[in-house]
């Protein structure tokens, strides 16, 4: 196991050198410091999840984001869906997986921290900004969202008002302390999202709210989708 943390922590100091603007300095080191526990088989937090997926260190079944890609294929035909993927994070690990399982399809990735070492493909294209839920979401068909914490609510917003088929991944949310919000507690605004979510697919005649899970890869957060 330290071997294994030693070629992996070597592996990741090249790969911040070659994605040098990409992270900041505290970011990289609470990534080498996660790196020292050599576990891919827990709950690995969003950074470091992304780094790991895209250096390979992750088994298969132990990669969440194939967890929330096989729930979205049984929800949704993929293949040829215009997908919105809102808060892709700094490396679009998910769109891009998505991106390569696409024939006619293709996906649009929100989010202001994208690497600027990462470019639009033929099938996914990158929006570095904040996605609001005035955006206009064109043509998409179908809007995901893995873990997108405050980003969660615009998300629901801009799903049901557009009367667009979606799947979200919570995470812990949006309670962070400051003057500004208006939970007590992350389960407090967890029920609160829930409840936003299956009012507006009601209002808008969207079908039903199903939840889903991902515990087998430690996740404790529920994943919700419409099913018309």
């Amino acid at each position: 196991m330290v071997k294994d943390a030693n070629i992996r922590r070597h592996q990741l100091l090249e790969f911040f050198k070659e994605n040098s603007d990409a992270f900041e300095e505290y970011e990289k080191q609470r990534v080498l410091d996660y790196v020292k526990y050599g576990d891919d088989s827990s709950f690995i937090p969003d950074l470091a999840r992304e780094i790991y997926d895209e250096l390979g260190f992750m088994e298969d079944k132990h990669n969440i984001y194939l967890g929330f890609i096989d729930l979205l294929r049984e929800a949704f035909p993929i293949e040829e869906a215009k997908i919105l993927e809102v808060g892709g994070g700094i490396l679009p690990r998910l769109g891009k997986r998505i991106s390569e399982l696409q024939t006619t399809g293709n996906i649009i990735i929100y989010d202001p921290r994208l690497s600027i070492y990462e470019k639009d493909t033929p099938k996914m294209k990158l929006v570095r900004s904040r996605f609001t839920k005035k955006e206009n979401i064109g043509d998409r068909n179908l809007m995901i969202a893995f873990m997108p914490c405050e980003g969660a609510e615009p998300f629901i917003e801009s799903a049901t008002d557009h009367n667009t088929d979606f799947m979200l991944g919570f995470c812990e949310g949006g309670p962070h302390g400051d003057c500004y919000d208006y939970y007590e507690d992350a389960e407090e605004w967890l029920h609160s999202m829930m409840y936003l979510a299956r009012r507006k697919v009601e209002e808008n005649h969207m079908g039903k709210v199903k939840v889903k899970s991902l515990e087998q890869y430690g996740d404790p957060y529920p994943v919700i989708y419409n099913e018309r």
